[in-house]
């Protein structure tokens, strides 16, 4: 019998087997099951070095999972949540995956994070559906069937992900009836006028002032513009880049700069210089670290032009506030864009190529402003075209003796039929 009665006390992760003198760990493998591993030691310092470098070695690939389909509907929800997103990646922005993350956590929170995926039948969806609709957002809100659905839409992608969307899963769940969301706002050229002559008049609203001219000169999104880097502007050419992990499908394109785009964008290169952004992979909008909870307490200095600012919405909505357009969203901007270029006849796909994806709904819709400035063309072009009209309108045809024979005459005139052979 080994005596035990000088063991140490051992750090928090380690523990004595009373069958060994040897110091043992817990862990868990990638399919979520405890294990226990001896370290070989009894040294404490030695014996947590160890442990940290066993669990270095035995940190599951994805690749060694997924080489076992079958077994991914036996994760826990939290580990099938990162190989789905991890995978997922690939095709989709940073962007997009850090939102989607976020929005999964309150179907971890409802689900559990230690429960199974093949475990989750139609009836946990049924009755997330319920509990979900009765939760207020943070916007003081009541949660929004098109949130919950977006939140099921995820679930629903990691349980084909892991194989455990079965037939009876999928004719059995319905989405929650939407309401359908009000299409984006147009703004006039009276009003975009307003935004920058009002915008010009506090210095707080000059940088949200200069963005939105770039977003009414290229369409590009606010979060296109907000990681715009120094190498992505061409003002020489005419353009700028979009890179395609930035952008919201993975496309790349290269929007060309209208007029007040250009402008907006010589002030704001004009500014990150100031700001000590001269290097190529500097981003336009430096971040203010002073803003940064985080940063400020780390660095001394105020800009950093290696990261990206976060946001100006506040100050554009005190912006919309001084200009009587509460309600008015950046992005809104965008969908004046679209428009105005569907007033002006540019063709579907070419406004694609310039403003990036664009939804069915949203393509339809363009469709639908385009055929009604079409419509209004004809109106106008007709309108010059007024007696060309009525002389034409005054043309009768009227038959010859031989059937099938048509002779035109005007109103008033006497013309004999000529001898025309009707084959």
């Amino acid at each position: 019998m080994t005596n035990h009665t000088r063991r140490r006390k051992l750090p928090r992760g380690l523990h004595w087997d009373t069958r060994s003198p040897y110091i043992f760990f817990k862990w868990r493998d990638a399919m979520g099951r405890q294990r226990r591993q001896s370290t070989k030691t009894d040294d404490p310092d030695k014996a947590l070095l160890t442990k940290l470098q066993f669990l270095d070695q035995q940190r599951q690939r994805p690749e060694e999972i997924e080489a076992h389909t079958e077994d991914l509907g036996k994760l826990p929800l939290k580990k099938a949540e990162e190989l789905y997103f991890s995978w997922k990646a690939a095709k989709n922005s940073a962007a997009t995956i850090q939102r989607e993350r976020r929005i999964f956590k309150a179907v971890i929170k409802a689900f559990g994070a230690s429960r199974t995926v093949r475990s989750i039948r139609l009836f946990h969806l049924r009755q997330y559906q319920q509990e979900r609709r009765k939760h207020v957002s943070h916007m003081k809100q009541p949660v929004t069937a098109r949130t919950v659905n977006y939140e099921l839409d995820l679930l629903r992608g990691l349980m084909k992900y892991a194989g455990c969307w079965t037939p009876e899963l999928a004719a059995g769940y319905e989405h929650l009836p939407e309401v359908k969301s009000q299409a984006g706002k147009f703004a006039t050229e009276q009003q975009l006028t307003k935004i920058i002559t009002t915008a010009s008049t506090n210095e707080f609203w000059q940088v949200a002032m200069y963005c939105a001219a770039v977003a009414i000169g290229t369409g590009c999104r606010g979060g296109e513009i907000r990681t715009l880097q120094l190498k992505d502007i061409a003002l020489a050419d005419g353009r700028i880049e979009i890179r395609p992990e930035k952008a919201k499908n993975r496309t790349g394109r290269h929007p060309r700069l209208m007029a007040v785009a250009e402008w907006g964008l010589r002030h704001l290169l004009e500014r990150a210089r100031s700001l000590g952004a001269t290097e190529r992979e500097h981003y336009l909008l430096p971040l203010n670290v002073r803003k940064s909870s985080i940063l400020s307490k780390i660095s001394n200095q105020k800009w950093d032009p290696t990261r990206p600012m976060s946001t100006w919405v506040k100050s554009w909505r005190k912006l919309m506030e001084a200009c009587g357009m509460t309600g008015f969203r950046f992005h809104d901007l965008r969908h004046t864009f679209r428009t105005l270029g569907a007033h002006a006849g540019v063709p579907l796909e070419v406004m694609m190529a310039q403003v990036g994806h664009m939804d069915r709904e949203t393509s339809l819709e363009y469709v639908h402003i385009q055929t009604d400035a079409l419509k209004h063309a004809q109106r106008l072009i007709e309108g010059q075209q007024t007696k060309l009209i009525k002389a034409v309108r005054k043309v009768r045809p009227r038959r010859t003796r031989k059937a099938g024979q048509y002779k035109l005459l005007e109103q008033g005139a006497t013309l004999k039929p000529g001898r025309t052979s009707a084959r």
